[in-house]
């Protein structure tokens, strides 16, 4: 980063955390909740009683409702940018991909994409990831019978998936993991300068290693997406500079979410033994237990969005360039729409609409094999490790964003 760049940076951070810390000092449920708290959900509920859209001391506007927040993210009238076209505040370092656009350009590159995963064609996949999960669960077997399941198995199973999927060679899969890690850390808590500089050499790092892999394809092109997606690069539908990052965040979005889901499945579930128990007497259970997972544990807790022009929602007017935080951990867990709603239910009935991969243009492309992953991941560890349970606390991100794990210890006989 150049000099007047880090200098900038440092003064706009100081600035940020005195300000949320003033916020939180006045008992500002947002700010609080900025401060990633071991349990969010008694803090959405103050939010939730606020109505169901309330502006934080923080200048934020906050979407804790179920409905309205379905709303706002189907309504093209919020994007993910600030009406120059800049990114807003605040957002993260790679966000130079879909994750950071808006129509057209979002729409450009949705729809070259989207042909490359087809979410019909994601349970072809399913033989793959049962191979996967049985080579991590002989590796299981065969050591230690005290293991932290998030190494051993949750952080290992996405990565072998997306980078087939996406055509990572096997010998790149670790690095590009440990990048991934890195570049996460940035909703990890407060940023800091130095975290912020090692984000953008981990995506540098990242975007290296694609244009290699591009390079390869090119010579020797593969069932996989980088190969699908050359066309579009030689006839320019698509620039270089479009294609690393969104290779990248396909690998961080892949990886991510599903690591999170299927630790947050086993954990909840082994937290309810008569839930296990059924389970593991009833395999096709599964999507079941992944839809209420998703709710009462929702991986990405929260989207950001940006008014594109000056509206109504929930009976206030914003003008152009508010911010909103659609709450999806808090709409997940809406007492309007899922009766008795901090309790964790797999027998709940499935006919309610989830914010757990968003909705509208930016609904998650790998939503379809991210179910499927978990669904496949938490049926061979009940037939595998019907005994596994957990040996000690857990120990969670510290994110506001991203509910998670990072210590998940257990034990099988």
């Amino acid at each position: 980063m150049a000099t007047d760049t880090i200098e900038r940076t440092r003064a706009q951070l100081a600035v940020w955390h005195e300000y949320v810390a003033a916020a939180g000092e006045q008992g500002d449920p947002y700010a609080l909740l900025l401060g990633a708290p071991e349990n969010p959900y008694p803090l959405y509920e103050q939010i939730r009683a606020r109505g169901p859209v309330s502006r934080s001391a923080l200048g934020t506007w906050l979407v804790p409702d179920h409905a309205l927040a379905g709303k706002v993210l189907r309504d093209r009238r919020f994007g993910v940018r600030m009406g120059s076209g800049d990114r807003a505040p605040q957002s993260v370092e790679f966000d130079n991909s879909m994750l950071g656009m808006d129509p057209p350009d979002h729409t450009r590159l949705r729809k070259l994409t989207i042909h490359a995963i087809n979410p019909g064609q994601m349970e072809s996949w399913r033989p793959r990831i049962e191979r996967f999960c049985d080579e991590l669960l002989d590796r299981i077997l065969a050591g230690p019978a005290r293991f932290n399941f998030m190494t051993a198995f949750a952080q290992q199973l996405p990565m072998y998936v997306i980078g087939e999927l996406i055509g990572v060679p096997r010998e790149h899969q670790p690095e590009m993991f440990a990048l991934t890690r890195r570049m996460m850390h940035l909703v990890d808590g407060e940023p800091s300068l130095a975290l912020i500089e090692d984000v953008s050499r981990s995506t540098a790092q990242m975007h290296a290693i694609f244009a290699d892999i591009i390079a390869r394809r090119r010579a020797d092109p593969g069932a996989d997406l980088v190969s699908d997606l050359l066309p579009a690069l030689d006839d320019e539908r698509m620039s270089m500079a479009e294609f690393t990052p969104l290779l990248a965040f396909l690998t961080l979005g892949g990886v991510e979410t599903t690591v999170n889901l299927i630790a947050n499945a086993l954990n909840l579930m082994l937290a309810h033994p008569d839930q296990w128990t059924a389970f593991r007497d009833d395999p096709s259970m599964a999507p079941s237990v992944i839809q209420e997972t998703l709710r009462f544990e929702t991986p990405t807790q929260q989207y950001r969005r940006v008014v594109q022009e000056e509206l109504e929602i929930g009976g206030v007017v914003l003008p152009v360039d508010s911010q909103l935080a659609i709450l999806a951990g808090a709409a997940n867990r809406d007492p309007e729409v899922y009766p008795d709603p901090e309790r964790f239910d797999v027998f709940r009935p499935r006919n309610r609409e989830l914010l757990s991969f968003s909705l509208g243009i930016h609904f998650c492309l790998g939503a379809a094999l991210a179910r499927l992953e978990g669904e496949v991941a938490l049926a061979a560890v009940a037939a595998r490790l019907p005994d596994v349970r957990p040996i000690g606390p857990i120990r969670r991100r510290k994110s506001y964003i991203i509910r998670g794990m990072l210590q998940f210890p257990v034990a099988v006989r």
